[in-house]
């Protein structure tokens, strides 16, 4: 994992943690120029907790020690402030709605590529690399997610199937295939049907690979391999995911030309072998 947004990563999962590690995350948020100054033991009893809870803090979010914590957030503090995340205001000008939104995609997408962990993503690169068929699952927002991975590798000749109905998935799943692998996507990793459907697909000895936000969630447990993307932040005011859908596809993207850098010369040659066959339909 890149040691950078550090205050990014905590904040993403302020919300799962448990009551008293919650606290010490909100006072790294809210005063991270007080907490590099600090010893573990003053920032536990500041945040009316315990130095061993701070250790647990770090440990939640893949740093070994609080030494390393102030490291990061010392870097973060003398930098200049990220935009952040902001929501629409009542007849807000056309250039502030773009620039917030852009402001919004940019910062998602800095968020997740500092909670990849390389290791998961080269683990998922060979697994598919391996697999005879590819079998996607997304509810709502999600769906779009699979249909991008399905679109992505079906051109560069994997066998991908993305299906929106779960009983006509889990029914072509059940004839069992050698090298078979279900991947489930879930923004928050506690939906239900994805959550089923990945254990179910286990049992019929699929290979499972889970899409889903940083943390620990149901379906990052059941999943033999878990790529995490930021828990993006929602502006109160949207019709469907936005912020989640950036942070799902920039994980996407980077899968994707982290497999095609692995198997460059095939892929280029399967790309280019498509791409004629489209011209040649077209012309």
């Amino acid at each position: 994992m890149t040691e950078k947004n550090i205050l990014g990563r905590i904040n993403s999962i302020a919300d799962q943690l448990p009551k008293a590690e919650k606290k010490i995350a909100q006072f790294i948020l809210d005063k991270p120029e007080e907490v590099v100054n600090m010893t573990a033991s003053k920032l536990g009893k500041a945040s009316d907790s315990s130095a061993a809870t701070v250790i647990r803090l770090c440990k939640r979010v893949d740093i070994s020690s609080f030494t390393q914590l102030k490291v990061l957030i010392s870097r973060e503090v003398t930098q200049s402030n990220p935009v952040g995340y902001s929501d629409i205001t009542p007849d807000e000008p056309l250039e502030d709605i773009m620039d917030k939104l852009l402001g919004n995609a940019f910062q998602t997408m800095q968020d997740t590529v500092s909670v990849i962990q390389e290791q998961p993503l080269l683990e998922a690169v060979e697994v598919m690399k391996a697999s005879s068929i590819i079998y996607l699952f997304g509810i709502g927002a999600s769906s779009l997610v699979a249909e991008n991975i399905a679109h992505k590798w079906s051109r560069i000749g994997k066998t991908c199937i993305s299906f929106k109905d779960p009983h006509a998935l889990l029914a072509a799943m059940s004839s069992t295939k050698k090298g078979q692998v279900f991947i489930g996507i879930s923004n928050s990793g506690e939906t239900k049907e994805i959550v089923k459907i990945m254990e179910l697909a286990k049992e019929n000895g699929s290979q499972t690979i889970a899409l889903t936000q940083f943390g620990k969630n149901s379906l990052t447990k059941k999943a033999d391999i878990s790529l995490q993307h930021v828990r993006a932040q929602e502006g109160a005011v949207r019709s469907a995911a936005t912020s989640s859908l950036h942070a799902q596809f920039i994980l996407v993207d980077i899968l994707f030309y982290a497999y095609a850098s692995k198997n460059y010369d095939k892929i280029i040659d399967q790309i280019k072998y498509s791409r004629e066959q489209i011209e040649h339909y077209s012309s």
